[in-house]
């Protein structure tokens, strides 16, 4: 019982909820680990539970009808998935997979709607929040609307440079494995175009990259942060 609390307590949403209520949640509680490759959940499912991540990454997938994939966001740990069940039933509309081995804890919908209904504040707080990621959402949209794709991928480099960057004096190290195709379906671009932006890049002294993570220059991301 105390291992399924603690996990709860880790996500913000539940800070200050009543002990009580706590423990109506936990028996539906459990935790779940998936490998690398492995799908959360599969576009166009029904899904009823709400996911806290633990550790690990998670990208975000929709197929269009054309056939295309494209990457609506990468998630890691500390965020949660699958919120917007407590409020409607309908087919999912993104599939999530496992970039890396994924710990997270899966809370049941009907659970979570009775503490709701017990706690007006708490149905207050998780809409704010859902707010908070809706205009998350329409900004990182309305930054790359008519931008050209070395603008789409510079501040696609800079965002994840300040949610998964490692920062020394000299440089920032974003670590979580990308492919340049992965990048291309994030921003909307061939994967031919980010390898030739990607080149351009490093040419300039902006972009460096180890083997395994793409490495951006301090001095540039300093005078860049707006970019």
């Amino acid at each position: 019982m105390q291992r399924e609390l603690l996990c709860l307590k880790e996500l913000l949403l539940f800070d200050g909820l009543d002990k009580n209520d706590f423990y109506s949640i936990c028996p539906g509680t459990i935790n779940k680990t998936l490998l690398k490759g492995q799908y959360l959940f599969h576009q166009g499912e029904h899904d009823h539970a709400v996911y806290l991540i633990k550790s690990g990454k998670l990208k975000l997938i929709q197929n269009t009808e054309e056939g295309r994939e494209i990457i609506i966001n990468i998630i890691g740990p500390g965020e949660v998935l699958g919120e917007t069940a407590l409020f409607q039933e309908q087919e999912l509309t993104f599939s999530a997979v496992a970039i890396e081995d994924v710990r997270l804890c899966a809370m049941n919908r009907g659970d979570l709607e009775t503490v709701i209904q017990r706690n007006p504040e708490f149905a207050v707080k998780i809409i704010s929040h859902l707010a908070r990621k809706l205009n998350a959402t329409m900004r990182q949209v309305g930054e790359t609307s008519g931008a050209s794709v070395k603008e789409k991928l510079l501040r696609l480099l800079l965002r994840l440079a300040n949610e998964y960057g490692k920062t020394t004096p000299e440089m920032t190290v974003i670590e979580l494995k990308l492919t340049q195709q992965e990048m291309g379906n994030m921003i909307g671009a061939s994967r031919v175009k980010v390898s030739q932006v990607l080149r351009e890049l490093k040419a300039a002294g902006i972009l460096d990259y180890n083997g395994k993570y793409y490495i951006l220059k301090t001095d540039f991301c300093a005078k860049n942060a707006d970019v």
